[in-house]
């Protein structure tokens, strides 16, 4: 005679998952368990459990080593309590590739009126509106999620500008370098105002 373990939906959930190890700035955070719930949201991994996991972080795969590099995080609340997240990734070949793209961005300045799109999409040249006004517009048309660090940057320029001798000090953006990276367009909006402020144009 042998005595039946309790069901448990949690055990039973965690052994059709895997473990996803979460890095933030090199550093190893915690792991959870989750799967890749495509076809239904595709490029996202769920995890299914509460973790400390941000926009901006890497998911490891425990089973293939791959890497995936986390554009958006959204929990899912149950009572008032996040109790999965959905993670939106992008694979870690895709994450090299706009940034290299993102190298070959140049910032023309006045060529053209508005906001527009030259060449062809290996060599493109964004003219993007540098001033504030133009800046705060194009931050009104992020995603929600990105608003918040945006206009913290945003701020940051007006104070910058504003002051009797304005100077950019190396690193000063250095915290919004993801959000950045993320926004190619506003990366370049910010290049042309810094620009200007360089040359005295503002």
């Amino acid at each position: 005679m042998f005595t039946r373990r309790p069901f448990s939906l949690d055990a039973q959930l965690k052994s059709m998952t895997q473990i996803f190890f979460i890095e933030r700035d090199s550093q190893q955070i915690g792991n959870a368990h989750g799967f890749f719930a495509e076809p239904d949201y595709p490029n996202t991994i769920q995890l299914v459990e509460n973790i400390d996991v941000k926009q901006g972080d890497w998911l490891i795969d425990s089973v293939t080593n791959q890497r995936y590099f986390a554009l958006n995080t959204k929990p899912l609340i149950m009572n008032g309590t996040p109790v999965d997240w959905l993670i939106e990734y992008q694979t870690e070949y895709e994450y090299n590739r706009s940034l290299s793209s993102g190298n070959q961005t140049n910032i023309n300045i006045h060529s053209v009126s508005g906001n527009s799109v030259i060449g062809s999409q290996q060599n493109v040249t964004l003219n993007i509106g540098n001033s504030l006004s133009d800046i705060e517009k194009l931050i009104s048309t992020l995603p929600e999620v990105d608003r918040s660090e945006a206009q913290e940057l945003l701020d940051e320029l007006q104070k910058t500008e504003s002051s009797a001798h304005p100077i950019l000090v190396e690193g000063t953006f250095s915290k919004f370098s993801n959000l950045l990276k993320k926004h190619t367009d506003l990366l370049t909006a910010v290049g042309g105002w810094a620009v200007q402020l360089l040359i005295g144009k503002q």
